[in-house]
């Protein structure tokens, strides 16, 4: 058991069967909002969520913030005739039963909104990275639950307090924790206080940038965005996030981040200067190989190159977006010279984008991480600077047996990870590899497979068995029940919110069933009458 880390979700648990696009560029502006279907914000005059509210940025948000904007109508077709109809609904119906898991299982509001704490699932801590993307499908729906911008503000504001905590950490606890009070192997690898697991991992505080941006990026529904952004703590938080980077360029140097796992008296593998930001740990929680991840410095330069925007916005701190434009360009020029590598034994002299080097002639090539970011993900980690003739030849290798980890069974196939047993496949690399596909058969094919991947209690999960999809790891992982619905929204065209809400209205029903009790009208007990989403969001 590797401590210190998710570890402890590779437990394979037994369960039966169940019934089974690239970002555009900073300063591009969004297709206007789909309308809404119900509820207030369907009224086209009403005053909360009207589209005559521009966003603050007027630029495109994350895929996984866009609901169903940037969908391809044509291609949406020809997945839908690539399918059954009875494997449409059944999709329609496990997008609907994965749309508010966050919300109704995962978090906790404390007051009336000031502080949310978001956890991962099954494991009761939260992970700023899985976080931010299990907030930010929520986004497009403020306009349907204006409460939840209540939630997300309250959620950034959580995340900014955990980063000032430790911007070195990537995961963090509800409920402080005296250190002393901790036996010594948890204090040694750096635990106490808010701190849960202080695996250094880029991407994390990468992901809380590209947050605020995908809230400042949210058309309709937002009234005065840059006077909730115009915070000290957010600020300081993306500040502090960006002097800890700057530290890690030169890690070997002048770091003083240890960890207690890893070599060297805790200091990781040697590397060289390269421009790139030096990480500990990938997405996955698993150590580096090497200390350079390709696709998690394109996705922190892409984050950065958006605060740098931002901040023209909002704080208009001169220093820090200067910082900003630098070091973005000191990571595009790192990657442009050490990240792209001939690929293994191509008598052509065919190149690649390596997953990670460290600036001393080490590579690994020929692997990807299903957890994103990763190579696979480059067209949607916002780094506009990619070459698409080397995405297509590294998609094609990790896509294949050559990569390390891509299994294949009589059931699934797909990418895994050192992360969970050999042949053991993961939900979140199926839903990227749909996303970046401009073929309707290849959509249709992961969407098959990913209905296969369900469990016994019709949700996704961390990895499936290729050979036996009810083998699986992680009962409850909201970061793959969350880029289901991304996945769905983003190939039909379709919000998931309606079918949500009418799981939710069955639910109301079947649970009222069980007590007998007539109207005061005299007619039949209607679950109309009962609580709305709002409150079955869990408040502390």
């Amino acid at each position: 058991m590797e401590v210190g880390s998710r570890s402890h979700r590779k437990l394979v648990t037994e369960l039966p069967a169940h019934n089974a696009r690239s970002t555009p560029a900073i300063g591009t502006r969004q297709p206007p909002p789909q309308p809404l279907t119900y509820a207030l914000a369907s009224d086209t005059g009403s005053l909360f969520g009207g589209s005559g509210w521009p966003s603050l940025t007027r630029a495109s948000a994350e895929v996984w913030a866009a609901g169903t904007l940037g969908a391809n109508t044509s291609l949406a077709a020809a997945v839908e005739g690539a399918l059954q109809p009875q494997e449409r609904e059944q999709l329609a119906a496990l997008c609907g039963r994965c749309l508010h898991q966050t919300i109704t299982k995962s978090v906790e509001v404390r007051g009336i909104g000031h502080s949310v704490f978001v956890a991962t699932g099954d494991i009761p801590d939260e992970w700023l990275r899985d976080g931010s993307v299990q907030l930010a499908v929520y986004l497009p729906r403020l306009a349907e639950h204006p409460v939840l911008r209540q939630l997300i503000e309250g959620a950034i504001r959580t995340q900014a307090y955990f980063i000032l905590s430790d911007p070195w950490a990537n995961s963090f606890r509800k409920d402080w924790a005296k250190p002393e009070a901790l036996p010594k192997f948890d204090r040694q690898i750096g635990r106490g206080g808010w701190v849960a697991t202080r695996n250094f991992e880029v991407d994390s505080g990468a992901y809380f940038l590209n947050l605020l941006w995908n809230y400042a990026s949210t058309p309709g529904a937002l009234w005065g965005a840059a006077a909730f952004l115009n915070d000290s703590l957010l600020h300081d938080a993306a500040a502090l996030m960006v002097d800890t980077w700057t530290l890690e360029q030169r890690h070997e140097e002048r770091s003083p981040y240890r960890y207690a796992e890893l070599p060297r008296e805790g200091r990781g593998a040697a590397s060289n200067y390269t421009g790139m930001l030096w990480s500990g740990f990938r997405p996955s929680d698993d150590p580096n190989t090497y200390g350079y991840n390709i696709p998690v410095n394109m996705y922190a330069a892409g984050s950065l190159e958006r605060l740098a925007a931002l901040n023209e916005l909002v704080w208009r701190d001169a220093a820090l977006g200067a910082a900003a434009r630098r070091l973005a360009a000191d990571i595009r020029a790192g990657i442009d010279k050490f990240g792209v590598v001939p690929v293994p034994g191509d008598p052509g002299g065919a190149r690649m984008y390596a997953y990670e080097v460290d600036g001393l002639g080490g590579v690994l090539a020929s692997f990807d991480d299903p957890n994103i970011p990763s190579l696979l993900a480059m067209p949607l980690l916002g780094y506009p600077h990619y070459d698409p003739q080397l995405y297509a030849a590294t998609r094609r290798r990790i896509l294949s047996p050559a990569n390390s980890h891509y299994f294949q069974g009589s059931q699934l196939r797909g990418c895994g990870s050192p992360h969970t047993p050999t042949n053991y496949v993961w939900s979140l690399a199926h839903c990227v590899q749909g996303l970046t596909s401009p073929d309707p058969v290849e959509r249709a094919d992961m969407f098959r497979q990913l209905l296969q991947m369900q469990g016994d209690n019709g949700l996704m999960h961390e990895s499936n068995d290729v050979n036996d999809p009810r083998r699986l790891t992680r009962p409850l992982f909201q970061w793959a029940n969350t880029m289901l619905v991304v996945y769905y929204e983003q190939t039909f065209g379709r919000s998931c919110s309606q079918a949500a809400e009418a799981l939710r209205l069955k639910g109301v029903s079947e649970r009222e069933a069980r007590e007998t009790l007539t109207p005061r009208n005299g007619g039949p007990d209607l679950p109309a009458y009962y609580d709305r989403l709002e409150q079955s969001i869990p408040h502390v």
